[in-house]
């Protein structure tokens, strides 16, 4: 990511987050829908598990985008130069094709479970707002390298590249947003929170819909667009039930190597590492339906003890000063000393994340 934009956002996410506090809190305050999902409501062991990805995500950022980086480079290298020095075309192809390949890869993260595995930690958290879009895989950096190869074959350069990819991912922050109205003729083009809240419901008539970045006129031409019209319920079909963010991170690989593990046949312990989601083999019941979202489901909530908030928040604060201080001396410091920053800060929120639910989580 282009880091001196992200550098500028973090103060206007940061108080964009504070204002929807507020804002959400008067309106679950006029409009009480006790234990149900979806209500926006900044939870603090989930807002933790939320921020605390996020910023596992950002450590593991350099390390997995040496790869990506590399890769691009050598395919700009032996490329074409298609745009010859002319900058704007260059940049404008960059934009839509960053949005359209974006759109690719997000839909290849719905749809198999090789990507699903990693980008299922996105969708984990049973709230919708602002604090969710933080909630960033740490493994799904290494697996988008391959989608955008070709713009480094055209001959967009790997600064403009990096760039408006970062605009593209930053954009879509705001549109985690639950109480955010339709916004009109907008509504057509652009990816807009009512179109994203679409995107994370686990209602039957919202899965799979809605992978646009930026644009949704994609989804419009390929079929993927869905109208928010009901009330929207969020999560995954099977929650987590957990705030460990490293649980997050891990579980769903163990759920895929336990069922590869369990079944029979060889073909299919193959094949669950492939297939979409919602593929089971024969001797696992073979593949499910998504059920309509029950109006009592009730949110994973357990009640953390006062000692353990106060240990997740100073856990939190100590991994973020870790990680502006992994992203300063990261250039400086050996290889060796980043992955041991790497497992202490990881190590650190895991430990904060298990204390406020209080027992070790299953697998999904």
């Amino acid at each position: 990511m282009n880091e001196k934009l992200l550098a500028l956002s973090i103060p206007v996410f940061v108080l964009s987050m504070l204002a929807e506090f507020f804002a959400n809190r008067a309106h679950l305050k006029a409009h009480p829908k006790p234990g149900q999902l979806g209500q926006g409501a900044y939870r603090f062991s989930d807002t933790f598990c939320n921020v605390a990805c996020g910023v596992g995500s950002q450590l593991f950022d350099p390390v997995l985008r040496i790869l990506g980086l590399f890769a691009y480079g050598v395919f700009f290298a032996h490329g074409l130069n298609a745009f010859g020095g002319h900058e704007v075309v260059e940049w404008t192809v960059a934009f839509f094709a960053v949005d359209a390949l974006y759109y690719g890869f997000h839909r290849a993260s719905h749809r198999s479970n090789l990507f699903w595995a990693a980008h299922v930690v996105h969708h984990q958290s049973e709230e919708y707002n602002l604090g969710v879009a933080l909630r960033q895989p740490w493994l799904e950096k290494i697996l988008d390298v391959p989608f955008y190869l070709p713009l480094a074959f055209l001959g967009v350069r790997p600064e403009v590249f990096i760039t408006t990819f970062t605009v593209n991912l930053l954009y879509q922050f705001f549109l985690h947003a639950t109480f955010v109205p339709k916004l009109g003729f907008l509504e057509y083009f652009l990816n807009t929170p009512s179109h994203h809240r679409v995107h994370h419901g686990i209602d039957p008539q919202y899965i799979d819909k809605n992978y646009g970045g930026i644009l949704i006129i994609w989804d419009r031409i390929f079929r993927t667009f869905e109208e928010e019209v009901a009330e929207v319920h969020y999560g995954t079909v099977k929650p987590l039930g957990a705030f460990d963010p490293l649980w997050a991170n891990v579980a769903p690989w163990v759920h895929l190597a336990r069922i590869s593990r369990k079944t029979e046949q060889f073909s299919d312990k193959i094949a669950i590492f492939f297939a979409p989601p919602e593929w089971l083999p024969q001797d696992h019941g073979g593949p499910v339906t998504v059920p309509p979202a029950s109006p009592d489901r009730r949110l994973y909530d357990p009640q953390a003890t006062l000692a353990a908030r106060a240990g997740a928040l100073v856990a939190l604060v100590a991994a973020v000063v870790a990680l502006v201080f992994f992203l300063e001396a990261r250039t400086t410091l050996s290889l060796a000393n980043l992955l041991v920053c790497l497992v202490a800060v990881v190590a650190v929120i895991s430990v904060a994340g298990r204390a406020l639910q209080g027992s070790q989580p299953s697998a999904p």
